[in-house]
């Protein structure tokens, strides 16, 4: 894992944008704010301490795509993510604090092995999620195409 500065993706601008990004949690009642980097013990209490995604199906691959096809790939992923049964599912709206990008909803997802969400991902086209686990910092998972392993970026650089 590295942090954002030492990653050699940084000059992808869209990689930039994910690590930039605010993932806001729907959690009884309260919004919790999930930025790259930082650690949520909000959200560690709300899921039970498991470990936990977030995951869009809109836009793949970071290029912008109908409104039409985008609500019914979220609709696609919600279907599958309430097949898997996790112990917990939270929406979740992807924000862009430039404002460059309109808001994503987003579900966020407990799980137990990682090769669930990468799946998802890898599924949906989505070149990054979110990951994270108990008292540790919210990690951008990235994913160049289906062969590849995924990196991680743990910290923004300021």
């Amino acid at each position: 894992m590295q942090i954002l500065a030492e990653h050699p993706e940084t000059a992808d601008p869209l990689v930039a944008a994910f690590a930039a990004a605010e993932y806001v949690a729907h959690a009884d009642g309260e919004d919790i704010v999930i930025r790259i980097g930082q650690s949520a013990p909000v959200l560690d209490r709300a899921l039970d301490g498991r470990c936990w995604a977030v995951i869009t199906a809109h836009n793949p691959g970071g290029v912008r795509h109908a409104l039409d096809d985008n609500a019914a790939a979220q609709r696609t992923l919600e279907k599958c993510l309430r097949e898997l049964r996790p112990t917990r599912m939270l929406a979740v709206d992807n924000r862009d604090p430039s404002g460059q990008w309109p808001d994503e909803p987003a579900w966020l997802f407990t799980f137990d092995d990682i090769s669930v969400p990468d799946g998802l991902a890898r599924r949906f086209g989505q070149r990054a999620i979110v990951t994270g686990h108990p008292g540790g910092p919210a990690i951008l998972r990235l994913y160049r195409d289906s062969r590849d392993a995924p990196r991680s970026i743990t910290a923004v650089a300021s």
